[in-house]
């Protein structure tokens, strides 16, 4: 999966391309998508010193080795071959406050004996980093990033290792380990005991010792981490509109074979209940728009990454910045995809749980294709981690009135919100629909208001930004070939967020086929009755 975002020639596309290709997965691939997110950070992070002339001729030859053999190792199609990465930021005193770090790290030359890989001759890191590190998942990753102090105060980056070449190595029963490989300064005090995720092992962990290699300068570490968090909260999202999928599919399934009383003696199945498709409907449009959201960001990283090599199509012309505020629009697309998706959708979930009735209540183990309480509890840390919501809308607010990169970022979202409610595609804007007028004071709001005093009402900011956002997507999306579906979608989400008139309602078939075509992508008869 992370591969796919490194070696294919798909340009700024190869981004939505393996997040689509994520998103299929999640629901069936037992957490992985943890470590492979922290891996494809990780390998951002080490592209970036490894290609950047500036960065990489700060790099000894023993940095550019050690870099190089990881980047390749994160990138690689061999299962053989290839790692996963973790990211340790978490401690006991401070949780996401990492300002409060106490692992510290002595650079500790004269100590790096031996080879973190006997093939290639791979060297052990000069820096000896020793602590606490209170949650860490993916703790069986082959390598990790992670914070530590140093001795000049402030906080910087490093890879280690999680294992290291030992000929004296041995199993737990004494026996000489055939790889030779022992772990390098790690030791597990714990597994951690959780609501969900329960697939994915999070531990805490003793260092001592751990040989490792600073990456970037020193007391530059929350700007380096900073690169994996912008990755890790794209998969966020992407998990979260995959759980969200996988849970939808299985009601939409459900509702085909289930048969409840409909009255008189009668039966009927789900799929024909009014009641039951607009519940379904809703969760579909909900979900429509949660998926536009997290591929837009996609792409944005997309293109901060590659050059178009052609002119887009109008209505992706429509959505894409000038490149110099591509940057600037990816700092704040992370950070509000993380929050305006992944809070939604563990009550997408529930929802889609509650359609099952008591079957979805169940842990159905022995079917596991039924299985939506283990996405459900799986989804619930996707708001928590890589940042609550609270820590998101704080950063993002942050992000908008930063004395340097704010007015860029703003500018940003200025142009998307002007440029894509000037799309002239197959959908009419309807009256009272107004998001550049909406975004135009909520930009004054964030320009006139000391940040201080925003912090109190930064949520209502970030579901303000993410509401204008959506609004446009479904526009665009609706008006690029005229779909039906796409625009009932988008008239429903304006009529309930921005105060457009409401559209008389037709007859109950009317409105069932509507919403059976929202649902399930009815064609034919149903289609044409939109």
């Amino acid at each position: 999966m992370v591969a796919t975002g490194y070696d294919t020639p798909y340009g700024a596309f190869c981004r939505p391309l393996q997040f689509l290709r994520t998103h299929l997965w999640v629901g069936s691939c037992a957490n992985v998508g943890c470590p492979s997110a922290m891996q494809d950070g990780a390998a951002c992070l080490l592209r970036r010193h490894l290609s950047h002339p500036e960065l990489s001729a700060a790099l000894s030859a023993a940095e550019r080795k050690v870099f190089t053999d990881a980047y390749k190792r994160l990138t690689s199609r061999d299962p053989k071959y290839a790692w996963t990465s973790g990211q340790w930021m978490t401690e006991r005193t401070g949780g996401s406050d990492v300002s409060l770090t106490e692992t510290a790290a002595t650079y500790q030359p004269e100590g790096a004996i031996g080879f973190a890989c006997k093939q290639g001759e791979i060297p052990l890191g000069p820096w000896s980093i020793n602590g606490f590190k209170w949650f860490s998942s993916a703790t069986d990753s082959e390598m990790t990033v992670l914070l530590a102090r140093t001795a000049a105060g402030g906080l910087s980056t490093f890879l280690a290792p999680m294992r290291k070449y030992d000929p004296e190595a041995t199993t737990l029963t004494g026996e000489p380990k055939d790889d030779g490989k022992a772990l390098n300064g790690v030791r597990i005090q714990r597994l951690k005991n959780k609501f969900g995720t329960q697939s994915l092992p999070t531990a805490e962990l003793v260092l001592d010792n751990m040989r490792g290699w600073m990456v970037g300068r020193e007391g530059r570490g929350i700007h380096e981490i900073s690169t994996i968090l912008t990755l890790t909260r794209v998969h966020s999202a992407v998990a979260a509109v995959g759980g969200v999928g996988r849970g939808l599919g299985i009601a939409r399934a459900y509702a085909l074979v289930r048969d409840v009383g409909g009255g008189g003696r009668k039966r009927m199945r789900l799929v024909d209940s009014p009641l039951h498709m607009r519940t379904l409907a809703k969760i579909s449009a909900e979900y429509r728009r949660l998926m536009l959201v997290t591929f837009y960001t996609s792409y944005v990283l997309g293109v901060s990454e590659h050059s178009l090599d052609a002119r887009p199509s109008p209505a992706l012309d429509a959505l894409t910045p000038q490149k110099k505020l591509v940057e600037p629009l990816l700092r704040i697309m992370s950070q509000l995809a993380k929050a305006y998706v992944c809070k939604p959708s563990v009550a997408l979930l529930f929802s889609c749980m509650e359609a099952l009735g008591g079957v979805g209540y169940l842990v159905n183990e022995e079917q596991e294709y039924l299985n939506i309480s283990r996405i459900y509890r799986d989804t619930c840390v996707l708001p928590i981690w890589e940042g609550t919501t609270d820590v998101l809308c704080t950063d993002l607010v942050r992000a908008m009135k930063h004395a340097r990169g704010g007015a860029d970022s703003l500018a940003a979202l200025d142009e998307v919100v002007r440029k894509a409610w000037g799309f002239e595609g197959r959908t009419g804007r309807p009256a009272g629909w107004e998001p550049v007028e909406k975004w135009a004071a909520l930009k004054s709001k964030i320009e006139g208001t000391e940040q201080a005093d925003l912090m109190g009402e930064a949520r209502e900011v970030v579901w303000q930004l993410g509401d204008i956002l959506a609004s446009v997507l479904l526009y665009v999306d609706a008006g690029t070939d005229g779909n039906l579906v796409a625009k009932e979608v988008f008239l429903r989400f304006v009529e309930d967020k921005f105060g457009v008139e409401r559209r008389a309602r037709g007859s109950t078939e009317d409105e069932l086929n509507k919403d059976l075509a929202i649902v399930y992508g009815h064609g034919g008869d149903v289609t044409a009755k939109l």
